[in-house]
């Protein structure tokens, strides 16, 4: 099998060993995500405290992850979430993925935790545990400088910033840093980093000299050479490489979609500040992942510091906090970055601080629109320092401490903070964010353009509920190739791929299936867990009990109904075949091959 060899490490008896995951398990859950799910779900003692030694920290690649298929330089952190509790997978760009698998490595499965700061320097075939009590403390850049330094080479690194040190709940895990020539890459959001954190593992630096072998070797690279093809001429990845991802934040402000001061409105005043035009006029540089034609990456640069800035950034450390200068929000990512911080958890938490702030509840917290005051308050985050230390829990947790009502606008799903896009003018979004796997996430239904578009009518449920499945199941299985969300590919491609590249032939309906499969067992992992049911699937109280002012002037106002989202998602059980508490039925599991599991 040319896929599905792991090096296993317990930190704690610093035992190194290696696991190979036979083809069934390959066919059935291919790799990264749902490979992932299926360890996690298996290798996992139910009820483990995420920040405890028996918590289990994965870096998973997919088949095709260091191959010449176009975008295949992602890989998949997962874990148990300490933010949420959750299963949780975050992927990540850059080149940590491909260098994992050039030093003979398909992932990395972490058990047990350290007893002091350590770092994990992988050649090729060779391990070594390292002191990395010397790094403890550092941000990122220098933590990556510094090992780069002391190994001697340029290796890819992934690490944690002091937030992850600190067991902050929403710390991330970050490859390489921005101020390489190469993209960068963060797994952030849920928490992993507070996971590396609570197992004293301050870094993974990796340098491999192999090659990813295929299973066709003239074949794969002829749709390799087809498909890059393919990529290039989409017109709408000639715009995404000329302006990044923030291409979004002015259409979704002008259609009252962009989260703004905490999601009390959906659009922003003097909005040119923040949009594409005004980030590409600062914008010093285009950087790429592995293998990656798209090159959308916009690096800004902020008194000599690189910093990367994306949509969900702007949205979220920007309008939802009431800056309105793109500048602004390079300052305040810049700290996320170097600190391990997860800029969409953050910008959230900030967002709510200052509405606490805003309605005299917490007196110490900045203001809507302070520049400033939000670059401290993040930086007393990553610390846990002062109300830092109150917020460092997440907005869940936070408000359930603070009380007087503050629930009611604490914006999360499940624990996770909300991206950018408001559920009451994308009611698709409404749907995919109250049953995503992880909490509150944009990334496995992605309903927007499709309202926007015209393909589904704004404002209202029909077809949402089986569009968000069945985008749900193939997002799922593509993840676990690990493929970019931006690669304007289909099934199709993705099946010949895994044909060419590791010999598995399945059709578009296996496919689709393997992707449900996924689905399925990440939802039973989250009722094993934290007792998910038809309760947690919702939203904060304030998107269905106010309505949301419009642009241009915020006269006219849009409502999302309960009711309708109650009819929709009890459609989307049906659909799903899980009963009317969303818990999947034994029918659906032997029809997936789960009751076994």
């Amino acid at each position: 099998m040319l896929f599905g060899r792991l090096l296993q490490i317990d930190l704690s008896d610093k035992k190194i060993s290696e696991i190979d995951i036979n083809e069934d398990i390959v066919k059935r859950f291919l790799g990264a995500k749902g490979l992932g799910a299926y360890l996690l779900y298996t290798m996992l003692k139910p009820q483990t405290d995420p920040l405890s030694s028996d918590n289990i920290l994965m870096f998973l690649n997919g088949p095709l992850t260091g191959t010449s298929f176009p975008t295949s330089g992602r890989t998949t952190v997962v874990t148990k979430s300490p933010l949420t509790g959750l299963y949780l997978d975050c992927h990540a760009g850059g080149f940590f993925g491909p260098e994992l698998k050039k030093a003979g490595y398909d992932g990395i499965v972490l058990k047990g935790a350290s007893e002091k700061p350590v770092y994990l320097w992988i050649n090729d075939g060779k391990v070594e545990i390292r002191d990395a009590s010397n790094f403890w403390g550092l941000p990122i850049s220098e933590t990556v400088e510094r090992i780069r330094k002391e190994i001697g080479e340029k290796v890819h690194i992934a690490s944690i910033g002091p937030a992850g040190e600190n067991l902050v709940k929403i710390a991330s895990v970050t490859i390489d840093k921005d101020s390489d020539p190469w993209r960068a890459g963060i797994a952030a959001r849920g928490g992993p980093g507070a996971v590396m954190g609570s197992k004293k593992l301050k870094a993974i630096a990796i340098k491999g000299s192999g090659k990813a072998k295929v299973y066709d070797d003239v074949k794969f690279q002829e749709l390799s050479t087809t498909l890059t093809k393919k990529v290039t001429d989409n017109t709408f990845v000639h715009t995404r490489r000329v302006v990044g991802t923030s291409y979004w934040i002015d259409p979704m402000n002008r259609l009252g979609i962009l989260p703004t001061r905490n999601f009390q409105t959906g659009y922003i005043e003097n909005s040119y500040g923040l949009i594409a035009s005004n980030l590409k006029y600062y914008s010093k540089r285009d950087v790429s992942c592995y293998n990656c034609p798209i090159i959308c990456g916009k690096i800004v640069n902020v008194d000599g510091e690189a910093v990367k800035v994306e949509y969900e950034d702007i949205a979220l450390l920007g309008s939802n906090d009431g800056m309105t200068d793109v500048m602004d929000v390079a300052k305040a990512l810049l700290i996320c970055n170097e600190l391990g911080l997860d800029a969409i958890s953050a910008g959230g938490i900030v967002a709510f601080a200052m509405e606490c702030a805003e309605k005299g509840i917490l007196k110490d917290a900045p203001k809507f629109g302070d520049a400033e005051g939000q670059r401290k308050l993040i930086k007393d985050i990553a610390y846990a320092r002062g109300i830092g230390e109150l917020l460092s829990e997440g907005t869940k947790k936070a408000s359930e401490k603070l009380g007087q009502d503050s629930s009611k606008f604490a914006i999360n799903v499940k624990g996770l903070e909300l991206p950018g896009y408001c559920p009451r003018s994308s009611w698709g979004m409404a749907l995919a964010y109250a049953t995503s796997d992880r909490g509150g996430c944009h990334q496995r239904a992605w309903t927007v353009r499709a309202e926007v578009d015209g393909i589904f009518k704004r404002f209202s449920v029909d077809g949402l509920a089986q569009f968000v499945k069945d985008v749900q199941d193939e997002r799922a299985a593509t993840f676990s190739l690990v493929m970019c969300d931006f690669v304007p590919l289909g099934v199709e491609d993705f099946i010949t791929g895994l044909k060419y590249g590791i010999g598995v032939d399945i059709d578009e309906k296996e496919y689709i299936k393997v992707g449900e499969r996924i689905w399925n067992l990440e939802r039973l992992f989250n009722i094993r867990e934290a007792g998910i049911s038809r309760k947690d699937d919702t939203l904060p109280d304030r998107m269905f009990e106010e309505p949301l002012p419009m642009p241009p002037n915020g006269k006219e106002k849009v409502s999302l109904p309960r009711e309708a989202f109650d009819r929709m998602l009890t459609e989307y059980y049906v659909i799903r075949g899980w009963n009317e508490n969303g818990i999947p039925t034994e029918e659906k599991l032997v029809e997936l091959g789960l009751n076994k599991i």
